[in-house]
């Protein structure tokens, strides 16, 4: 049989907007008294509640990837994001830890869309962060083809540096760009 799919659309209005920005700030006000790790372990059970449900969507899924690479961004000791885009983050993250969401994840299909919608809102507000860290990641991959050497061991820390100043530079100028274009911010 052939695999069949669809695009499916749909229109968010500005009260709508509201209410998922209203959430996510809400949630941004009780992260402020949650342990960071508690708030790291829902969200990664989360994760694999998505993942390892066979129901879920595909485009649930494959949402949740940023929400990984988000985590990866606070945990990730190579990366060091600065202490202030790590409290942004976790601040976004705190929305995927409230088991109290729209939608009860428990119904088939449904359950992850107001996750997947909320994914969406936050990927627009970490893009940038969200595609620098992705880029470190590349180069650190493919960063020496021989990384057993001394040689390679010695040049590594200074060469992360360099991408890492670099990539946060690029953050930074984007983000201004952003506002002077009058980019409004979701949170």
């Amino acid at each position: 049989m052939a695999s069949q799919s669809f695009r499916l659309s749909f229109s968010l209005d500005d009260g709508d907007i509201a209410y998922f920005r209203a959430r996510f700030r809400s949630a941004k006000q009780a992260a402020r008294g949650l342990d960071p790790e508690r708030i790291l372990s829902a969200v990664r059970d989360l994760i694999g509640q998505i993942q390892s449900n066979a129901r879920v969507p595909t485009f649930v899924s494959k949402a949740v990837e940023s929400i990984e690479d988000l985590v990866e961004i606070i945990e990730d000791a190579d990366y060091r994001a600065p202490q202030a885009v790590r409290n942004r983050v976790l601040a976004a993250l705190a929305y995927f830890a409230d088991p109290d969401d729209m939608i009860p994840d428990e119904i088939p299909v449904l359950g992850f869309l107001d996750d997947a919608i909320m994914i969406k809102f936050v990927e627009r507000e970490f893009r940038h962060e969200l595609a620098a860290y992705r880029k470190f990641r590349r180069f650190r991959k493919g960063a020496e083809q021989r990384p057993w050497t001394a040689v390679a061991r010695e040049r590594m820390p200074g060469r992360m540096a360099a991408v890492r100043q670099k990539l946060r530079a690029d953050v930074t100028r984007r983000q201004a760009a952003d506002r002077a274009k009058g980019v409004p911010r979701f949170s």
